[in-house]
């Protein structure tokens, strides 16, 4: 069908390099393809009103393909029409904002730990792992939150991606508990386990696994969460056979001293640490802007 050739050469012209200096026009098509300059005109128009197109009011008019910009520039094109082309390059330079741009003191008393989680971001394959400390209160759940938004910002996860969380506090007197929640167990695994169950592992693969009150996890459960950081799978309880493998970005959170609480061997493996000051130790115009962002919420 000519509308999918003309689609799909709108497409090739967009991914040049040099795009801004060439773009679709009917007559260039219409030579390409052999076909009146009406009827691409019409299919160019067509995709224009489908928001497949963008299009650009100059002379001659010229179209570009959405999709393929809005790609290479990790941006939304709201407006799909242009008066001049100073205003849709204009757009398409401005940096793509993150999650980080939102959040108070992402410039300030929180730039470092913020650069320390876009590294721990854009480490190939799963990004690194991130243990959070800081007093109860300081907002370590919500840097979590936003660590895994950005992620998704920059396309390191996928947008139905999950974010999931569980505080390892809820289950400090449980510890077998708290392991099959993680990895999941097998059908008589244990009294009560009367058919296969996943746990969060599986539940977050692809996406990011948050482990709230962290230092709450026995020495077994750290063995165990160690042994994933180093080949990737997890075996859940009563498996008789080797465990399987999941792609999950963990974050780990503790209020708690490091050295006091953790095994070595846990800690070595955990290249990303940072700390989150308490909120009355940072500055005073960060304060406020956080008073007034909780009053307007």
């Amino acid at each position: 069908m000519v509308k999918d050739q003309v689609a799909a050469m709108l497409q090739s012209v967009t991914e040049r390099e040099d795009w801004q200096e060439h773009g679709a026009t009917a007559e260039d098509f219409s030579q390409r393809l052999g076909v009146r300059r009406n009827t691409i005109s019409a299919y160019l128009n067509d995709l224009y009103k489908e928001k497949v197109a963008i299009k650009l009011n100059s002379r001659p008019v010229k179209f570009w393909d959405r999709a393929t910009l809005e790609q290479r520039y990790g941006i939304v094109l709201e407006n799909t029409e242009f008066e001049s082309q100073a205003a849709l390059e204009n757009i398409v330079s401005q940096p793509k904002r993150t999650a980080f741009d939102e959040v108070i003191g992402g410039h300030g008393s929180l730039y470092t730990p913020i650069e320390r989680l876009k590294a721990a971001a854009g480490y190939p394959g799963t990004g690194l792992p991130v243990l959070i400390t800081g007093p109860t209160g300081a907002g370590k759940t919500y840097l979590a939150q936003v660590y895994y938004q950005y992620c998704v910002d920059k396309g390191y996860l996928a947008p139905e991606s999950r974010f999931v969380h569980l505080n390892c506090a809820e289950y400090a007197d449980n510890p077998e508990l708290l392991a099959s929640n993680l990895f999941g167990y097998k059908k008589g695994a244990f009294t009560g386990a009367n058919q296969d169950s996943t746990g969060l592992f599986d539940e977050a693969d692809g996406g990011m696994l948050f482990l709230d009150e962290i230092h709450r996890l026995d020495a077994k459960g750290q063995e165990k969460l160690f042994n994933y950081l180093d080949n990737g799978m997890i075996t859940p309880l009563g498996a008789t056979k080797e465990g399987h493998h999941v792609q999950v970005r963990l974050v780990f959170a503790t209020t708690e001293d490091i050295q006091s609480h953790f095994l070595d061997t846990f800690i070595r493996r955990i290249p990303i640490q940072i700390e989150i000051p308490e909120l009355n130790d940072r500055p005073r115009q960060e304060r406020e802007n956080l008073v007034k962002l909780f009053y307007l919420r």
